[in-house]
């Protein structure tokens, strides 16, 4: 448990709203703006990405994986964002810039390095699930990838307010508020409200979306699927075992980028 005067002081900055949360990079803020252009194409948005060397190496990563690899090998960053498409490049650069930005907290590196992949793991899984149901896939890789955002954001503030305190405790006193603020960053970052909302809710989930994340969360843990959130999205048993299969192809992806 945190001393009590931490969590005092840990509790009015979450209730205050000055918790400090994170910028979205520049070159992700521009990779968003330049997909909502009608002139955008492959070409313009290759080289915007590639003012990023880390950013391009993890795209082509990305496409050489088995979640997304096709028959014809890519050999330039180009072809990648014409086989991946607009949306999925939007959703790469995004994990790629959180990735960066938000899950870099000193003292809990192999912390926060395994939120990264289990989020990661998440957003995967989320769109798996959406295509299923025929739901929209980048708003549920989104809000997959978002779900536990709030955790390094409050990891980081608790290594500022209080450098020595313990690390079970620290992440003890995370969990409890992870949700509300992983959804004021994700409403900082400008995305759909459908996404903030399931990154608040998904441990008590009503809506599809956050019941989407909640499934998507449970096999990212390793689960094979809570049949009672698939029951509610009207995926049968055969669904969950299709889903459960693609655990290892998900997990190589995650390993190419994470």
């Amino acid at each position: 448990m945190l001393a009590p005067d931490i969590q005092v002081r840990f509790d009015d900055l979450i209730a205050s709203g000055e918790l400090p949360l994170p910028v979205l990079p520049e070159v992700a803020a521009q990779v968003l703006a330049q997909v909502q252009r009608p002139d955008c194409d492959t070409a313009r948005l290759a080289e915007l990405i590639k003012r990023d060397p880390a950013m391009t190496g993890h795209v082509m990563a990305m496409v050489a994986s088995p979640m997304y690899a096709g028959a014809i090998k890519i050999s330039s960053l180009q072809q990648a964002i014409g086989r991946l498409g607009f949306a999925t490049v939007t959703q790469i650069v995004l994990a790629i810039a959180s990735k960066t930005r938000v899950f870099a907290v000193p003292g809990f590196e192999v912390e926060v390095k395994q939120a990264f992949r289990h989020a990661l793991a998440t957003a995967l899984f989320a769109q798996e699930i959406a295509k299923l149901r025929r739901s929209t896939v980048d708003v549920a890789f989104l809000a997959g990838l978002f779900h536990d955002f709030g955790q390094p954001v409050l990891l980081q503030a608790l290594v500022d307010l209080a450098p020595g305190a313990d690390h079970a405790d620290v992440l003890a006193a995370v969990e409890v508020a992870h949700a509300q603020v992983g959804a004021k960053l994700v409403t900082k970052w400008a995305m759909p409200a459908k996404v903030a909302d399931a990154v608040e809710t998904h441990h008590a989930p009503a809506s599809e979306l956050a019941i989407t994340v909640a499934l998507a969360d449970d096999f990212a843990h390793g689960g094979a699927g809570v049949s009672a959130l698939g029951a509610r999205l009207n995926l049968y048993p055969e669904d969950l075992e299709a889903l459960a299969k693609r655990a290892d192809d998900i997990a190589t992806t995650v390993k190419a980028i994470a």
